[in-house]
């Protein structure tokens, strides 16, 4: 796999030049910095930049060495991080490289350092661009099977996006370390209203917010209509599966294989 750099962007300027209305939400300059480091040490997959808002913001493609390519594969990171975040990292490049499936881990919007999850909310809309312009840029490349995985607010983000947009925009999504959303932002109905597969996938030593919500996301589920709705509970693990890796990846696996 082969590493490509692009010349980063004046993303400050670029949004300073769109109307108020479609201004980006995200703190640039937190990205611009993120981006710096990751095209500095980035090893395998290809940086490229995606535009949304008349932003280019930063995305990693990761592609299979052999083929056939299976699909693709959407990271979606939590809360304040970046597309080379933590496991995320190890994650979309074993997906390449074993399970034959595109990866493509995008930068979604970023608020500064150790703002309050609370406070995410006015991002989502242009998350939701984010994702739509990740998912034109696959199908112009002639992907026909996508798939969403988020972790924490990515997966809040994931099932959000779902519910704003038409039944067959992705194939399946897997949700790690779901909670119980934002404020006023719910992802209990949607996950309820979706029929595609759906991984649902939590650590024994989760955060409250997470655990707390995990009875009720399976019994409402088990009310609605989704017979592809698998939930896992990995033993031991906490939100960012710390010494249990290798148990995240195998359960990822082993649901890209169930995919069909």
């Amino acid at each position: 796999m082969t590493r490509v750099l692009h010349c980063l962007p004046l993303l400050l300027l670029a949004a300073l030049s769109l109307p108020a209305s479609a201004a980006s939400t995200s703190n640039l300059a937190r990205e611009k910095s993120y981006a710096d480091q990751i095209e500095k040490y980035l090893v395998v997959g290809d940086a490229i930049r995606l535009e949304a808002r008349g932003v280019k913001f930063m995305a990693i493609d990761t592609k299979p060495e052999n083929p056939p390519v299976k699909g693709a594969v959407i990271l979606l990171h939590g809360r304040g991080v970046h597309p080379a975040w933590g496991f995320f990292d190890k994650l979309r490049m074993d997906i390449a490289e074993n399970k034959g499936w595109r990866t493509l881990s995008i930068q979604l919007p970023i608020l500064d350092t150790d703002t309050a999850l609370d406070q995410y909310g006015p991002t989502l809309p242009e998350a939701y661009e984010r994702i739509d312009a990740a998912i034109a840029y696959l199908k112009k490349q002639g992907v026909k099977r996508i798939v969403l995985l988020g972790h924490s607010s990515g997966a809040t983000t994931a099932v959000l996006f779902l519910s704003e947009r038409p039944p067959g925009t992705v194939s399946a999504a897997g949700l790690i370390g779901l909670g119980a959303g934002l404020p006023g932002q719910d992802p209990l109905p949607p996950l309820i209203r979706l029929t595609i597969p759906v991984l649902d996938l939590y650590g024994e030593k989760d955060l409250p917010q997470v655990l707390k919500v995990v009875d009720q996301r399976r019994q409402a589920v088990a009310r609605g209509a989704n017979r592809h709705y698998r939930q896992v509970r990995e033993p031991g693990a906490n939100h960012f599966f710390a010494e249990h890796y290798a148990s995240l990846r195998a359960r990822v696996f082993e649901w890209l294989d169930s995919l069909k």
